[in-house]
């Protein structure tokens, strides 16, 4: 009679020093796939992986075998010795109380070719389900994880329990000129200071869309009072004093100057071994849930869009969406963006 084989089982454990070229490695051929469906590229030069390596090893060096650095988790997987998979995520948690949302932000899930169809990704992931529930001492927690549209994974995460929350579409900085401002009537500007409690009611009505959507990443509806109103005016007033600087909040305003929607957008240089890229990051799209949506969402994209390509945005992402064929999704189709990735979660 033959002899039954049966395939390795992969086993998940912290970096250890010496593996940073194996880890970094995982690392070209993720940013090469991700390049391939349309993703920012990557760097082509080996310095800046060796670059990656070294630092890999001296993470490693500082785990001391244990999986969670500060707030940074990392864990590989390896069939024998070398590892032929690889996982990051970044651990929040918004207060001590028992009500404050806990979230663990999955990056850079990779498994390798040769490692396809074993079950390395789930494996990981089952690894840091239970590195999160130790870390947070079994309190309630989000694992979260972006996955770009054309990303075969998609039926992956479906088959491990997650589920989709939230949308982002992009926009080319060079359509921005043929985005349009919408049905007349509506204006967008930058926030000042004056305008923090129509933002703390535009923000308490945010929370209540992410949580009836699902998005177990967000707490409840905040409560409106002078410490929230002042965070809210000190930030917009930072913002204003920093007429050139990459972030602000936006209002959208009715004829008679009536703050009837908000969003907020930052613009960011990608780091290595992505290439030096300038993108915008649109989002926290509220609006009065009397106005409507693609009139109140037209004049915030425009603005959001035209002040990150004057600060050097070569792409634009419009994050937070909600699900395909909803007013807000359409309405940033509609200036030209294609989608770009969803949002998916599970409980930890």
């Amino acid at each position: 009679m033959a002899a039954l084989t049966r395939s390795p089982r992969a086993g998940a454990r912290p970096p250890v020093p010496g593996e940073g070229v194996a880890i970094a490695s995982l690392w070209r051929e993720l940013w090469d796939a991700h390049e391939n469906w349309g993703g920012y590229p990557g760097t082509r030069d080996p310095a800046v992986y060796a670059q990656l390596a070294r630092r890999l090893d001296d993470e490693a060096r500082a785990r001391a075998g244990r999986p969670v650095l500060g707030g940074h988790l990392h864990l590989v997987a390896s069939l024998g010795h070398e590892p032929c998979g690889q996982v990051e995520a970044w651990l929040e948690q918004t207060g001590p109380g028992p009500g404050d949302t806990r979230t663990c932000e999955v990056r850079s899930l990779i498994v390798a070719d040769r490692a396809r169809r074993l079950g390395v990704g789930r494996v990981l992931l089952d690894a840091i389900q239970e590195t999160v529930r130790s870390h947070f001492r079994g309190a309630p927690c989000a694992m979260a994880a972006e996955v770009l549209e054309p990303n075969p994974a998609h039926g992956f995460y479906a088959r491990v329990g997650f589920t989709p929350v939230a949308w982002s579409a992009q926009l080319d900085a060079a359509d921005v000129a043929g985005t349009c401002a919408g049905p007349r009537g509506f204006s967008a500007r930058c926030a000042t200071p004056d305008d923090a409690l129509a933002i703390a009611h535009l923000e308490a009505i945010l929370a209540a869309r992410r949580r009836a959507s699902g998005d177990l990443r967000f707490g409840a509806p905040p409560r409106i009072d002078v410490v929230l109103l002042g965070t809210i005016a000190s930030g917009v007033a930072e913002d204003v004093a920093s007429a050139l600087g990459d972030h602000a909040t936006l209002v959208v305003t009715d004829r008679a100057g009536i703050v009837r929607g908000s969003a907020s957008v930052q613009v960011q240089t990608l780091e290595p071994p992505f290439l030096p890229l300038r993108r915008g990051l649109v989002g926290r799209f509220s609006f009065d849930p009397a106005g409507s949506v693609p009139a109140l969402a037209a004049p915030l994209i425009e603005l959001g869009a035209r002040f990150a390509a004057s600060r050097g945005a070569a792409r634009i992402e419009f994050l937070d969406l909600t699900a395909p064929r909803t007013a807000l999704y359409d309405a940033v189709l509609a200036v030209g963006a294609r989608p770009w990735s969803r949002v998916v979660t599970r409980p930890a």
